[in-house]
């Protein structure tokens, strides 16, 4: 029977007490307090990943220090999600089931059961942290991956462990349609069932542990499917063997461009899983197994930078398969510690070139100097983003996960303005004079925006917005509608604004978007496009006086005319002449070290394309100088955002070879 009232959530709490004893599993019905929660069962939520970060922010929001994923890799057939937090109550995991949406967080019920401070229910019991979840469906995102699922949990000082085996629901349309028309005269709020769970109590003389498993079995095809990049996969298995008679053949299709780094791909075509060589289906990673867990990751991040020396500027969904993007991007949405230091905790020993933000009209971005370079920004800027190492840390196939930016050590331009520049801001508008219904309460935030001379990876050009350390939502390339056509500047940015009060009710159901209109939103958009603006401004002064120092003169005629045809056509499509990219030969085959915006080729391949040996001669450095023209032509249109590395190359070395032939 569903949970109607009180008594009958009691009597249920009392069945699983009994259970320990009468070996009896008491049973139920899970309900949602609203009917548009029964869509929860066929999974609001876009990726596979978004389930794993519901489920991560869960343990964070219990108190947990250590969270473990498996997830089966690269078979994705049943996952576990283990944490060391605070566990469930019966009580607690009774309301769970029972009123999907009707979280006990941020509540007095959360209060009295111990799922929230006592006294601050917006914060969690032992740790203080502020929560993340407030509308108690996160737990059942796991929709997204299976309908079927267990829970383990325990609370310390408890001798028994409380498991539950959960099973979802399939809503069509059509269901919720005929539920809609029947529940038209019927009252309010009417709860629909959304699946049904078997509760029971196993003793234990482990009184000292504490934490949740859950279990997810039998996971969906299409989140399998994902996981595994069967869309790369797949493709690479149609395509045509190559044969003497197409190697040739502009049709020949066997040379399928896969990610540069993958967990590679199980074959059973023998009746076993294995992973077969010839077809080049062997997992290609960034780190080796002897790797320690918490070096993994940041050898995949710099891996990303070292792109940067064979392409102008990586993709991840170009450069990673499926489960290493959705590792990428959990890191940048859960509670972590930079892969390096918060940018908070930087000091203009780190970053030389930093700028405050004005919250005046007009103003503009001011340069911080201080006598002591090591003082750390939150010595002396008042900022109220909490900056200090968290003790929360999430491991996933054992690996182990950081936010995945860094602030230092990033590769430099051949750009006139060759270096990051930092800027910084906090905003905390009085709203006390207007209705609370009219400004949503108290609004308080702080933020950086990273200038760079490419962003790296590129999807991380944006504007990425943190409520309580946390982010569903990830890099708006849009900077929440920003008009001014400043297309160069706007793709040299990486902007995360963290929010410390109010925003929360802007937050839409799959925590992945926000309701543009709200009144805080609204706040925080004009607040950000003023910081653009002063970025901007503050960019071209910057440039003007480097350029003043710089500028060569001299050109050839070729050279000159290429130009300016090239920085005619960037100006056509908003872009910046000045950040045009290069094209380099150079020695070893890879490019200056930093270099993030050239292309570059080897003396040998510029030898093999061109059949010139002399490379220092007037022919070569015409050929050269047409080949960098139309790469730059191409990168202004776009052409090139979505190739690999190799494709690059091979694109040039094409280019070079047609501009060398002569009749």
């Amino acid at each position: 029977m569903p949970i109607k009232d009180h008594a009958e959530e009691l009597e249920l709490i009392q069945e699983i007490n009994e259970s320990a004893d009468n070996g009896k599993v008491a049973s139920t019905k899970l309900e949602t307090d609203e009917k548009v929660l029964a869509r929860v069962t066929d999974g609001i939520y876009r990726l596979p990943g978004s389930a794993l970060r519901e489920l991560v922010s869960n343990s964070y929001d219990a108190d947990a220090e250590n969270v473990t994923i498996y997830t089966d890799v690269p078979r994705f057939e049943s996952m576990t999600v283990r944490d060391d937090g605070n566990g469930m109550s019966i009580e607690t995991l009774v309301n769970l089931i029972g009123h999907i949406g009707g979280s006990a967080k941020r509540s007095n019920k959360g209060r009295e059961s111990g799922v929230t401070d006592a006294e601050d229910e917006t914060i969690s019991p032992k740790k203080k942290r502020k929560l993340i979840g407030k509308i108690g469906i996160g737990l059942f995102s796991v929709a997204q991956l299976t309908r079927h699922f267990e829970i383990v949990t325990k609370q310390e000082g408890n001798d028994f462990y409380l498991k539950a085996k959960v099973r979802l629901y399939n809503y069509s349309e059509e269901y919720l349609r005929k539920e809609e028309k029947t529940a038209v005269n019927s009252e309010r709020g009417v709860s629909f069932e959304t699946g049904d769970v078997d509760i029971w109590i196993e003793k234990t003389e482990n009184s000292e542990a504490h934490g949740t498993d859950i279990i997810l079995h039998d996971i969906k095809s299409s989140a399998s499917d994902l996981l595994k990049s069967v869309d790369v996969w797949g493709q690479e298995t149609a395509e045509t063997e190559e044969s003497d008679e197409s190697k040739d053949d502009f049709m020949n299709s066997s040379k399928l461009e896969l990610p540069t780094f993958h967990v590679g791909c199980l074959s059973g075509e023998d009746g076993y899983e294995y992973f077969n060589e010839n077809k080049n289906r062997t997992p290609n990673l960034p780190w080796e197994d002897k790797d320690k867990e918490d070096e993994k990751f940041s050898k995949l991040y710099d891996a990303i930078l070292s792109l940067t020396k064979s392409r102008v500027n990586p993709k991840l969904n170009v450069v990673l398969d499926n489960y290493l993007n959705m590792i990428w991007t959990l890191a940048l949405s859960v509670p972590l510690n930079y892969i390096d230091k918060h940018p908070f905790k930087l000091s203009l020993s780190d970053v030389p070139d930093v700028y405050a933000i004005s919250n005046k009209l007009k103003g503009q971005a001011e340069q911080i100097v201080r006598a002591d370079r090591a003082e750390a920004f939150t010595d002396y800027i008042p900022l109220l983003t909490n900056s200090d190492d968290i003790d929360f840390n999430v491991t996933i196939d054992g690996i182990k996960l950081f936010r995945p930016i860094r602030f230092t050590d990033l590769p430099e331009s051949t750009a006139i303005v060759k270096k990051p520049i930092m800027f910084l801001g906090a905003y905390s508008p009085d709203l006390s004079s207007m209705d609370i219904h009219d400004s949503a309460g108290e609004l308080a935030f702080d933020a950086y925006l990273l200038w760079s001379p490419k962003v790296v990876p590129k999807d991380h050009n944006g504007v990425l917005v943190r409520l309580h350390n946390s982010s569903g939502i990830m890099f708006d390339e849009t900077f929440m509608k920003h008009q001014v056509a400043e297309h160069t500047i706007k793709s040299q940015l990486t902007v995360e604004i963290f929010v410390n009060k109010g925003l929360d009710s802007a937050l839409n159901i799959d925590r992945e978007s926000f309701n543009i209109s709200h009144p805080h939103y609204q706040i925080v958009m004009r607040w950000l496009h003023q910081a653009i603006r002063q970025v901007i401004n503050r960019y071209k002064t910057i440039k003007k006086e480097l350029t003043a120092e710089s500028r060569v003169r001299g050109q050839s005629v070729l050279v000159e005319k290429l130009s300016e045809h090239v920085d005619g056509r960037l100006n056509a499509q908003g872009l910046d002449p000045d950040e045009k990219p290069q094209l380099e030969i150079i020695d070893n085959g890879s490019l200056s070290t930093g270099v993030t915006d050239s292309f570059g080729i080897s003396k040998q391949q510029f030898s093999e394309s061109t059949g010139f040996s002399n490379i220092q001669t007037q022919k070569s450095h015409s050929v050269v100088a047409k080949a960098e023209a139309l790469l730059q032509i191409l990168d202004a249109h776009g052409l090139l955002d979505n190739i690999s590395p190799t494709q690059q190359n091979d694109l040039l070395m094409d280019l070079l070879k047609v501009l060398s032939t002569e009749v």
